[in-house]
């Protein structure tokens, strides 16, 4: 609950505020636009608080061209590095081109802690966006403070005025209960503005001579600005609040305009007061403007003391000697003529002086500004030094000393002239208004000649100026070489024991490493050989059936071909690893020259570093070539026994009757007979495949010639029929006929659904190599049915039974989950139909694409 104000103003008048400290974070949190939110805490008296539900609001949560964003463009957030080490956040805002207000317990701090870095960031409005705020430097020393009104002015350089604008100060407190905003940086975060249930208290104005008011704060707002709302201007700087009162505190702007110089300067003048009479004399100056002669005479003697009575007197003489007929200013026209021209020109070259002096009054200023950051810059520098812990550093900071006090003496000359110089720029106007009263030639030539003497001042006093800003940036340009000579030269006398003994374990570790690698490219080699050796073993397997005729030698042929030309891709991988590592041996010799060059430990850890994953990185080339050479052998096993199994059906094949082949050929799926082509799912014709396997069945026991009729039998959902021929023990050899039957426990046809037996059923049937088998053990892995759900093992058996020939699951893939889709776009990428960045879990076109050319592939 947010408390009224007029309830506790009592209590407000009787419980002071304690004494204030400031708001510290971490020491590396310098220098940074986002930082980490700190709380800060206390009893009693606090720097900030808020009133039940904190509603302070972000103002990036407003429009652009919203009030909240407009009124809090001067506004930043002031950053402090003390002395101590600790680092405080406040709120700053800007009152003119060089000036910024903010709590006297920010900058100097409290007591003796003594600030060495401080910056003011404007336009920090977003977090999500920091490097749209803006830096700016603050003098270290307040132009103007005050400990009893906890307020300071400081000095800013670059102007950020230019570009953020400057708040309007009132000279007058707010109204009882009047709505405020506040706007700061609470906790150094991003721009907030405090705006609901903000308000001044009843009376605003507490015994201590401090606004009251009920806007929300934290740690952070201390030096924030409170607007009125009736005029958008600071009546108040937020100061503090009390917790056992409820409570915040401000120090009223006309309390600080009285003391301030520099405030009262940058506040709007009150308008004066008009003088007596005024209105009257103002219809008595419009009457004269008419009635000429007799209406100035009547306007002296009603108002003579009116700021225009002089210029009515001329007027009046003037008006007089022509109402009398006498000419006033006889004058000879021509002359006249030729003088008013002159004049023109002479004001025309005058203006033009003007504006370049003009011109160099702020190069001058500029340049002073450039100067005085070359000092600061240097004291900061010293400062840097001296709380550094690094070798040399004391010597770094000595140095730093001595540039900063020779650099002060340019920077006192420099000013001194830059000082002088907008003085020119009064004289140069006094002397614009001798040329528009000049009445002779001698009186234009002797202002153009004082002219022409100022502007060269000015060109003089730039120049001076300019070098001594010269002079002290080739003097800090100088200091910043030595200091960085210095810190080397020390760094190099540091180089201790112990580091020499680590570049000495480091190097012999770097040798053995070395000879663990040539040991590697010498295995690696003889791998090679062996690799070659079993290619062209293989090429003579694959010319040897090729010779030979018959579909099963075709099919031998055709699977040693595959293996060639798979071991053919694999030598060039091979090759590539073996001369490759030669390269490991490069990088170790180049780590052991790094070693010898080390001077500090950081360069040791990182030599070694790669010393050892150069060795981890021939080591494991090693076992790449051991691997690929190793699945070479299993393919030539498994293809080898393969080829033996085609050749026994072959000879089986040619032995069958003509009424079994009919039934083979009408029956059987893809991939269940040697010498079949095999019938799809789609293109299946039960009621052909019943006719001729019941009849083949009748002279042959052949396990292909039962399944083909349980196949029809499945097809017509006969299932009492099929599911105790596919149970036989027969066909438990027949890998097509288990298939089956872990299709029917898999649907639940003519058995009760079992997805665990399908599951056993799916497994063994994909290690006989069956490709239907490995489509649905990859389907079983995808859902996660009977088995924890593996999208890469699906991915696996899904992907591989498309490179066996079998098509159906290419129309299937889409119904399956993203993550099985991701795994089997890498596989896709490892087997080179993909590219990396194709990977994205969606199965389309491409995906689609590549696995169809996959399919190709394994066709040819």
């Amino acid at each position: 609950m947010r408390p009224s104000v007029p309830s506790l103003f009592l209590s407000v008048l009787l419980a002071a505020p304690l004494a204030a400290q400031p708001v510290e974070f971490d020491p590396s949190d310098f220098g940074k636009i986002v930082v980490a939110k700190r709380q800060s805490a206390g009893t009693g008296f606090v720097l900030e608080q808020a009133f039940g539900d904190y509603q302070n609001e972000p103002v990036i949560s407003y429009g652009e061209k919203s009030i909240a964003r407009r009124l809090g463009r001067p506004v930043g957030r002031l950053d402090v590095l003390y002395k101590n080490g600790k680092t405080g956040y406040c709120t700053a805002f800007i009152v003119d081109t060089q000036h910024l207000v903010t709590n006297n317990h920010c900058i100097p701090g409290i007591g003796d802690v003594g600030v060495q870095a401080a910056q003011f960031v404007a336009g920090y409005v977003d977090a999500a966006h920091p490097d749209k705020a803006e830096k700016f430097q603050v003098a270290l020393e307040p132009l103007e403070t005050s400990e009893a009104l906890d307020y300071s002015v400081l000095r800013v350089f670059g102007d950020p005025s230019a570009r953020y604008g400057k708040v309007e100060l009132a000279d007058a407190n707010p109204e009882p209960s009047e709505f405020l905003w506040i706007i700061g940086h609470p906790q150094g975060q991003a721009q907030h503005i405090s705006r609901e249930g903000c308000a001044a208290g009843d009376p605003p104005v507490s015994t201590e001579g401090k606004v009251v008011h009920t806007c929300d704060t934290l740690g952070g707002n201390s030096g924030s600005p409170v607007f009125r709302i009736s005029d958008r201007q600071v009546v108040a700087l937020h100061h503090a609040g009390d917790n056992r009162t409820g409570f915040n505190f401000g120090i009223p702007m006309t309390r600080i305009l009285k003391e301030s110089t520099i405030l009262k300067a940058a506040a709007p003048a009150r308008p004066p007061e008009p003088p007596k009479g005024q209105g009257a004399c103002e219809v008595l100056w419009t009457a004269a403007e008419q009635h000429g002669c007799l209406g100035y005479k009547t306007f002296l003697a009603q108002c003579a003391e009116h700021p225009l009575a002089p210029l009515a007197e001329g007027l009046a003489d003037r008006s007089c000697k022509v109402a009398n007929g006498t000419d006033p200013d006889p004058v000879d026209t021509p002359k006249a003529e030729e003088l008013t021209a002159r004049i023109d020109e002479a004001l025309r070259t005058a203006e033009l002086q003007r504006a370049e002096i003009s011109r160099e009054v702020s190069a001058a200023e500029r340049a002073v500004l450039s100067l005085e950051g070359t000092v600061n810059r240097a004291r900061a520098r010293a400062g840097d030094a001296e709380s550094s812990f690094d070798p040399g550093s004391t010597e770094v900071s000595a140095l730093w000393d001595r540039i900063t006090q020779r650099l002060r003496t340019p920077l006192t000359e420099a000013q001194e002239r830059a000082r002088a110089m907008p003085t020119l720029l009064s004289a140069i106007d006094r002397e614009l208004e001798v040329l528009r009263g000049a009445t002779t030639e001698a009186e234009i030539e002797s202002a153009l000649k004082r002219m022409s003497t100022l502007a060269e001042s000015s060109r003089e006093r730039l120049a001076f100026v300019s070098s001594r800003k010269s002079e002290a940036e080739t003097l800090f340009k100088d200091g910043e070489l030595r200091a960085v000579a210095m810190l080397k030269d020390a760094v190099n006398d540091q180089r201790s024991a112990s580091l020499r003994r680590a570049i000495d374990r480091a190097t012999r570790t770097g040798v053995e490493a070395r000879a663990k690698v040539i040991s590697a490219a010498e295995e690696a080699q003889a791998l090679r050989e062996a690799h070659e050796e079993l290619l062209l073993e293989i090429r003579r397997l694959a010319d040897a059936t090729r010779s030979e005729s018959g579909e099963a030698a075709a099919e031998a042929t055709r699977l040693w071909d595959a293996l060639a030309r798979g071991l053919r891709g694999d030598a060039l991988r091979v090759k590539a690893r073996a001369n490759g590592i030669a390269d490991f041996q490069e990088r170790i010799d180049a780590s052991l020259a790094d070693l010898r060059r080390a001077g500090t430990q950081s360069e040791v850890n990182i030599a070694v570093l790669e010393i050892e994953a150069s060795v981890e990185g021939a080591l494991s080339w090693v076992d790449l070539i051991s691997d690929r050479i190793s699945y070479g052998r299993t393919q030539q096993s498994e293809i080898a026994t393969r080829v033996a199994a085609l050749r026994a059906k072959a000879e089986s094949a040619a032995a069958r009757p003509p009424i079994v082949v009919r039934c083979l050929e009408v029956s059987m799926p893809m991939f269940a007979v040697e010498g079949i082509a095999g019938v799809s799912r789609d293109d299946f014709d039960a009621n052909a495949a019943e006719l001729a396997c019941s009849a083949a069945r009748k002279v042959s026991d052949d396990p292909a010639v039962h399944y083909g009729y349980a196949r029809a039998m499945i097809t017509k959902k006969r299932y009492g029929e099929a599911i105790p021929i596919l149970q036989n023990r027969r066909m438990s050899g027949f890998t097509p006929a288990r298939y089956s039957l872990g299709v029917a426990y898999n649907s639940g046809l003519g058995v009760r659904k079992d997805y665990d037996r399908a599951l056993a059923i799916y497994r063994e049937t994909a290690a006989a190599g069956l490709p239907q088998g490995k489509f649905s053990l990859g389907v079983y892995y995808s859902l996660g049915r009977a088995v924890r759900t593996d999208p890469a093992k699906a991915a696996e058996y899904l992907v591989e039974s498309i490179a066996d020939g079998y098509g159906h699951p290419i129309s299937q893939l889409h119904k399956l989950p993203n993550a099985t889709t991701r795994e089997i776009q890498r596989d896709l990428v490892r087997r080179g139909y993909l590219g990396a960045g194709q990977v994205d879990g969606a199965f389309g076109p491409t995906t689609r694409g590549a696995l169809e050319r996959l399919l190709q592939a394994a066709a040819r």
